[in-house]
């Protein structure tokens, strides 16, 4: 039998009779030994995650130092590969600076013999263009611009004399000159009677802008002065319908009712 005592543990009666005759030193050096086992067992346990761990970084470094070996390996075949090419670029760098220059060099190009012609074209039948100067910018020196408001920028200048059996119609010249392409403005001078050749002679200074240029090498500024050239047709094409054009008369007003009307 059994009975609980005041301390909340049992008593057994009548059971079995069980002493210790050890001395607590005994108890504690075994229970000491259980925990030098578990901490040798853990001391191990962390040695062989340890050297597991560095056998997998080892891996890992010895992986990454053969991949490396193979780009460097790789990197110097295509130098070599590369080294068979180099005449080829050098002219393909020769070719490019080439071009650039070309493209520079030729920036300012201007047909002189067709657009001349052009003039001579604009002009009345039996003017005949003489004594023929132009000055224009050039890849490095830009032309000067004009100090007067309101006036057009331009790359160019034409100093020119026109001779005419007649007297000339400076107007109708100057009107026929704006619709060449490039032009800007262009003013007259004097109008003087040859008497050795009995033709009058007038001077004209024309200014022409980019739209005069070729661009021949240049794919964006032949592009832009396309486009300006067809602004130009398109605008000159209005102006000459609208001239034509049958003027609307204007409708008689009217008549106001006179004072004796009603009555």
């Amino acid at each position: 039998m059994s009975r609980d005592t005041d301390n909340g543990s049992k008593l057994v009666i009548g059971g079995p009779a069980r002493a210790n005759l050890l001395p607590p030193e005994v108890g504690a050096a075994a229970q000491g030994r259980i925990v030098r086992r578990n901490a040798i067992a853990l001391l191990v346990l962390a040695v062989l995650v340890v050297i597991a761990a560095y056998a997998g970084a080892t891996v890992f470094a010895l992986g990454a130092q053969n991949e490396l070996d193979a780009a460097n390996k790789r990197t110097q075949e295509l130098i070599a590969e590369q080294g068979k090419y180099v005449e080829v670029k050098q002219v393909t760098n020769l070719l490019a600076t080439a071009t650039a220059a070309r493209q520079v060099g030729m920036s300012t190009e201007i047909d002189w013999k067709a657009y001349l012609s052009d003039i001579q074209g604009s002009l009345p039948a039996g003017t005949l263009i003489t004594n023929v100067v132009a000055e224009t910018a050039t890849p490095l020196v830009a032309f000067d611009q004009p100090q007067v408001p309101l006036q057009g920028d331009r790359i160019g200048e034409l100093k020119f004399t026109a001779t005419s059996k007649s007297l000339p119609d400076v107007e109708k010249w100057l009107d026929g000159l704006s619709k060449l392409y490039g032009y800007v403005d262009a003013s007259p001078g004097s109008i003087t009677l040859n008497k050795d050749t009995a033709l009058y002679e007038v001077t004209i200074t024309m200014h022409i802008n980019r739209d005069a240029l070729l661009d021949r090498f240049d794919e964006v500024a032949l592009a832009e002065r396309d486009k300006s050239r067809a602004e130009q047709d398109a605008a000159i094409k209005a102006k000459e319908e609208a001239a034509a054009a049958p003027a609307t008369p204007s409708p008689s007003p009217s008549p106001s009712a006179s004072s004796d009307g009603g009555k």
